[in-house]
């Protein structure tokens, strides 16, 4: 077997390769597209600096890692954003030698811990534990089936917003006079629970708001957000988000939502989800289901998706590894 680098501006077999194993793996759930996929391998949503190996035996592609290494936050960290060895291939040692070489690029990196994800019930839970991981969060994932929403009910949520604020929405970027905005509310996201995890929070501004935005024209995706602002101010004080492949595939992805602290208490979370779920829905009609996930230990933001019908799927573990 030979562990080979991937170029991606020369990928060959590799990258289709590596993405058909990992959508052949019978998680639940939407699976990536292509286009998404190879941006989340090469450097995730904020480029970050990033190596992709995968393994081939007897000319045949047989399982991929993507390592990457955060910065300027974080940099004592590396993340497994990407591990799959195909199922045929598994208990051959395939996986602990593509683990071996990650380890030591993230040596080779100084890093001092490496992070990874899979469901605790899984063969990828056994895996960490196998190889020393220890379990540093849980993340439970949650489905919405858009087909048995209470519209009505979200019309009224909405329509309950304080005076002291209203809701504005955007496709895709910010405006350029919400960047700095949308930056600090991301910056927000660094409220939710990290648990046991050795992480730093991470620092946001208008460059790399819109760093993070150009990955989703590159994984040929659209986002939909919905702002709540402050009437007072002008100011952008709370935010959703869903996001959806261009190429339809009945799925949406609620990703990030926070409020500012000196404004919460006012239901806004609730509300824009509701207002942010009704326009994805007239947007992307043939989406059916949107999924979602939160640390369990978030019972707040749990508490609102579960009002909004959302109903478990499952739950994923945060590994982490000393080295």
């Amino acid at each position: 077997m030979d562990i080979e680098r991937l170029d991606y501006a020369d990928p060959g077999d590799r990258l289709h390769s590596f993405h058909a194993i990992a959508a052949a793996d019978e998680e639940p759930g939407p699976v990536s597209s292509f286009p998404r996929f190879a941006v989340v391998a090469e450097h995730g949503w904020v480029a970050q600096p990033g190596e992709t190996y995968v393994a081939r035996l007897d000319s045949q592609i047989v399982g991929g890692v993507a390592v990457h290494f955060p910065g300027p936050d974080n940099a004592h960290a590396a993340l497994l954003r990407i591990f799959h060895v195909g199922s045929a291939h598994r208990r051959q040692g395939i996986g602990t030698a593509l683990l071996e070489h990650a380890i030591a690029r993230a040596r080779a990196h100084d890093r001092q811990v490496i992070f990874a994800e899979a469901r605790p019930d899984s063969p990828g839970g056994a895996f960490a534990r196998e190889h020393g991981f220890e379990a540093a969060s849980a993340q439970a994932r949650r489905i919405l089936d858009l087909t048995a929403v209470d519209w009505n009910a979200y019309e009224k949520g909405v329509a309950s917003l304080s005076p002291d604020y209203i809701l504005d929405r955007w496709q895709d970027a910010a405006p350029d006079d919400l960047v700095d905005d949308a930056a600090t509310l991301m910056a927000a996201m660094n409220d939710a629970p990290t648990d046991g995890m050795d992480v730093e929070p991470i620092r946001w501004d208008a460059a790399r708001v819109r760093t993070f935005e150009a990955g989703w024209a590159k994984a040929q995706q659209t986002a939909y957000t919905t702002v709540a602002r402050h009437r007072a101010t002008g100011h952008a004080v709370g935010f959703t988000r869903i996001i959806a492949d261009n190429t339809p595939d009945g799925w949406g992805r609620q990703t990030d939502t926070a409020v500012l602290r000196e404004h919460r208490g006012h239901h806004l979370g609730l509300i824009m989800k509701q207002a942010n779920t009704t326009w994805f829905h007239n947007q992307e009609p043939t989406a059916t289901r949107i999924i979602t996930w939160n640390a369990v230990t978030n019972a707040r933001m749990i508490a609102i998706n579960e009002r909004l019908g959302y109903q478990l799927l499952d739950v994923w573990n945060e590994w982490q590894l000393s080295l």
